[in-house]
Parts: C-alpha cells; structure tokens; sequence
C-alpha cells in the first residue's frame, strides 16, 4: 500500500477563528442602583421637597389660647443632570484581507455589518464601555473639573460636598501616611473611621451601606485573615467572606477607582496618583440619582452614504444627597 505522505511543499499556516473575539476586561461592578433613590425618565433640572425635621416642640400645657410651635423649615434638594451621549461608527472596510473580513456579506454589502457576528462583538464592547463610563461618571464626576470625561454631571462624592456631608481624610486614620498608597492596616481604621462620624441621625435610620475602593477592601480582608481568632480567621482565609461586611453593613466594593490614579487631576480629594482608596458611608435612598438610563438601548443604523455602521446612546443623569447627615466620606486629602 503506497502512502502520500511528502507535504514538504506545503505552506505552513496559521489557524484562525473568525467567530471568536476576545474582549479586554473591564471592571462593571457590583450592583449598587438598589441603595440609591432612582428618579426615572429625568428630563431636566428637578427639584425634590426637603422638610426638616421637627424637635422640641412640646411644651408644659397651656390653659391660654393656642401658641404654635415653631421650628419647621420647607426647602428643597436639586438634581441638576447633564445629558451623556456616546456615538461609535465603525467601517467595515478596515476588515478587509482580516481574518473578520472573512464574516462579511458579499458585494456592496461588504460594508454594513448588520446580521454578522462582527455586530455582535461591537455590541458587547460599546455597552461595556458606556457602563464603565456611567460607573466612574456616576460616583467621580465632577461638573467643576476640566476633563470632559468627568464633567457632565457632578456625581455621589461632589454631591456629598455640596450637601456639607462629613468627611475624614487620611489626617483621621492612624495608620495612613500623607500622599501615599494604602498603608497596610488602614482599611479597617477607614471603616471605623466613617462609623464614628456618621451623624446619629444615620446610624438610626439603619439600612446603612460602605461604598469603597478595592484596596481598602482587600486590605479589610487581610485584617479579616490575619485576625487571632484561629477559626474564624482560616475559615476567611480558605473560604473567603462571601458577602463583606463591618459591623453588618454590607461593603459594595467599587474597583474601578483603583484604576482612576492617571485622572488624579480631576478628582476631587486626591494629590497622588496613588491615592486610589476612598469610601463612603451612607443610608438607603439618601443618594437620589435622576437618570433615564438603559443600558439595553442604543440607536444603531447603517449609514449608506458613509458606508459605516453606526452605534449611538444618549441619557441623562444627576446625582444630590437628600441630607448631609445621610452620608460621610473619605477621601486622601480634604475637598478642595
């Protein structure tokens, strides 16, 4: 039996999978919307009705005529929202001779992706970063800063300072040096740091909730596992702590502000691009967040003229906190 088996003339060649796209990972974050007073379908500056809060208005009885208490006060909470637009267009073209380009329609259709899985892959990549966009603009935007990726609306930590919320600093925190990363042991002494600012108000209100960064965090979880409580601290260290907490109230960890060191400049409470750590306790829909944002809807049409596909979204969104007392913050270095 004769084998053919000289393929020394062959091209050596590489395997390629046009279907399959890797998309660079993005933090997306824990779902926070659920501690947040959420005012749909916002459709420009909106006012909300404070009444303060009413005390010592009972007095020793009165056999005279009426005398009405006073000390009640009417005024109101702003949300003033900027409204976000992100608009993509991708040329089908560029694919050409590509290993996508092989997914292609044929002819002049070359050039709109509809129905490939190439607008598949740009779909998930455009709705990951524009909820990226909406993560960092949410908790870190700043209408007074320079930058256009953190100006539109001033978000949770400005509306925080606007509202004359308590803040600590790492002046407060034992462990923390000046203009420095997270010093080791400081992430506990940030919690409790926050705690014992709150304003009793707060704290009575329950349904208390940590916003904070992933190094204060993970630094947390070092001091869960190194504790010397034998048991519980090799239960954390094998098993992890599946839902983090201090004292009970829950921590939603927000990572996406350790990455934020190269925009320190347009954050407010930081010097350092290492100054990443900052947090925040607050109570339940003390935060009011106006938006119409859905992250499920985006425009998209093919542009014949252009021969380009396009993606476009739009939506408002402001953030005010109802009440100073519902919140205290901690950033590095002091508002500016």
């Amino acid at each position: 039996m004769a084998t053919f088996n000289n393929t020394n003339n062959l091209p050596a060649v590489n395997q390629y999978d046009a279907n399959k796209s890797i998309i660079s990972p993005l933090f997306l974050g824990q779902d926070y919307m659920q501690y947040f007073d959420v005012l749909p379908n916002i459709k420009g500056v909106t006012k909300v009705d404070h009444l303060g809060s009413l005390s010592k208005i009972s007095k020793a009885f009165n056999e005279g005529a009426f005398s009405g208490s006073t000390g009640g006060t009417f005024s109101s909470v702003t949300i003033t929202p900027g409204r976000v637009e992100a608009e993509i267009e991708f040329y089908a073209n560029t694919l050409f001779g590509k290993m996508k380009g092989q997914l292609m329609k044929d002819n002049f259709e070359f050039d709109n992706i509809e129905g490939t899985t190439v607008k598949n892959h740009l779909m998930d990549l455009i709705g990951q970063g524009i909820k990226a966009d909406f993560n960092r603009q949410l908790f870190l935007g700043d209408a007074s800063q320079g930058s256009a990726d953190y100006n539109i609306y001033s978000g949770v930590f400005k509306a925080a300072k606007s509202a004359s919320a308590t803040q600590i600093t790492e002046a407060d925190i034992a462990a923390q040096g000046g203009g420095a990363a997270l010093a080791t042991g400081a992430g506990v002494q940030i919690l409790k740091g926050l705690y014992d600012a709150a304003d009793p108000a707060m704290l009575e209100m329950g349904n208390l909730v940590f916003f904070v960064s992933g190094d204060i965090a993970d630094d947390y979880m070092a001091t869960l596992e190194g504790t010397g409580y034998a048991a519980a601290g090799w239960g954390a260290l094998t098993n992890g702590v599946p839902a983090l907490t201090w004292r009970g109230i829950p921590i939603v960890v927000r990572r996406d502000w350790d990455g934020v060191g190269a925009d320190v400049a347009h954050i407010d409470g930081c010097s350092s691009a290492v100054e990443t750590h900052r947090a925040v306790l607050t109570t339940k829909g003390a935060f009011i967040v106006g938006t119409d944002f859905d992250e499920t809807r985006m425009e998209q049409w093919y542009s014949q003229d252009n021969k380009c596909f396009r993606f476009r979204v739009s939506y408002m969104c402001g953030v005010a906190l109802a009440d100073g007392k519902l919140a205290v913050c901690y950033t590095p270095d002091a508002w500016a």
